[in-house]
């Protein structure tokens, strides 16, 4: 039995709804601070918050799919994972174009910042890639 739309049916589903923003907000937060306690070089706040922040997000996604979002059908969740992997392939270019409109209009520490990203949104889409090869799915 799955859990992807549940919500529709419970006699509960405003409590889920409020448990499911309250944990995508709550991860929100965590990541901000996460980012600055890394600013700070509180590395052992840094990882104690990143991995808090990670479970609260899943707890989100739990809620969220209990209320239907996502695509739960086979071909439906294979296509929405490849429309991600699409996104993050064309990631590199955009933010590397806003880096530069940043470093043109003079903000450097901003352009960096943008930059910075660019690595691990390169390593979203590998990741993507690999799982989709070993499942055999096309992207």
């Amino acid at each position: 039995m799955t859990m992807h739309d549940y919500a529709k049916k419970s006699q509960f589903k405003d409590m889920i709804q409020a448990m499911c923003n309250g944990e995508v907000n709550g991860s929100d937060m965590y990541y901000v601070y996460a980012y600055l306690a890394k600013e700070k070089g509180y590395d052992d706040v840094y990882e104690a918050i990143m991995a808090n922040a990670a479970e609260d997000a899943y707890h989100g996604g739990r809620y969220g799919a209990m209320l239907g979002k996502g695509k739960e059908q086979e071909e439906e969740f294979w296509k929405a994972l490849v429309g991600f992997y699409k996104l993050e392939a064309g990631a590199e270019t955009k933010l590397q174009k806003m880096a530069d409109q940043a470093r043109e209009a003079g903000e450097e520490a901003l352009a960096r910042e943008i930059e910075a990203s660019i690595e691990e949104e390169n390593e979203h889409t590998r990741r993507l890639a690999k799982v989709f090869d070993a499942h055999g799915i096309k992207y």
